[in-house]
């Protein structure tokens, strides 16, 4: 009988990459925290979608920094995930290739970090917006 290999680090095997794929979901659940809170319920309201649900969207307002922080901390990983450079002598044997496409990884992460910084700065500039006069 032939034995098989159950080490998934042997080399010539690609290990795939858990912390890439990790740090896109939570990059994208906290640009979509950070808009839930702040920039969708004016959204809603300004497109005629009206309800109960919209004051519960607003309701999340008070957990603002909460979302910031875990949004900031999901970018800050993400970032030192995508740029970071690779170590060129763990890679010789070929073992650490990435196979999240860091294109893939760099998009989402500037993507959210647009969303992010637009919410911040609609949170404090909505006033001046919506009523200009």
């Amino acid at each position: 009988m032939a034995e098989v290999s159950a080490r998934p680090d042997a080399p010539g095997e690609h290990v795939p990459d858990v912390g890439a794929r990790a740090s896109i979901g939570m990059m994208l659940l906290g640009a979509l925290a950070m808009m839930s809170c702040c920039i969708l319920p004016i959204a809603l309201v300004s497109l005629g979608i009206t309800g109960v649900f919209i004051g519960k969207l607003s309701a999340l307002n008070q957990y603002h920094w909460y979302f910031l922080a875990f949004a900031a901390g999901s970018l800050i990983y993400g970032f030192r995930k995508a740029y970071r450079p690779l170590n060129s002598e763990a890679c010789a044997d070929g073992t650490c290739a990435r196979p999240m496409n860091r294109t893939t990884l760099r998009s989402v992460m500037w993507f959210s970090l647009l969303i992010v910084v637009a919410a911040v700065w609609f949170q404090y500039n909505a006033a001046s917006i919506l009523n200009p006069f």
